[in-house]
């Protein structure tokens, strides 16, 4: 993915398809059983080109799974998290939901369209590394 076919990051967030995704994970964020769907529509997910792998410096969907994952432990266990975890994870739920969403910037049904869930995804494994601000 070259930088002239990448979509820019600022606009795929602001767009109404992410909006709609961080709308989604705000009703999910406290839903362990919602979330444990999410991840199974993740697992499950195929793209125009089929599968997308994680590539080596590339988009890790398994940190971000892994960060839903232990939010569904700490709320199965009661454990609470606190306000910049919370944060850090919807956005990391609300990327997932972008992901498996058929309806985002570019239809997952064309051959093109795993580019923006790619940008989308790069974003947020940097989220939950801590590399940028949960915004």
């Amino acid at each position: 993915m070259t930088p002239a076919t990448r979509p820019p990051l600022d606009k795929l967030l602001a767009s109404a398809p992410f909006q709609r995704s961080r709308h989604a994970a705000a009703r999910v964020a406290d839903d362990a059983e919602a979330l444990s769907r999410l991840l199974e529509d993740v697992a499950a997910h195929e793209f125009g080109i089929g599968q997308l792998p994680d590539a080596r410096g590339g988009i890790d969907i398994d940190i971000a799974c892994a960060v839903v994952e232990a939010h569904i432990a700490a709320l199965t266990s009661g454990e609470a998290t606190g306000s910049v975890a919370d944060a850090r994870c919807r956005l990391v739920i609300a990327a997932l939901h972008y992901l498996v969403d058929a309806n985002d910037v570019i239809p997952d049904a064309l051959p093109d369209g795993h580019v923006d869930d790619v940008v989308v995804m790069r974003w947020a494994t940097r989220v939950a590394r801590g590399e940028i601000p949960a915004e």
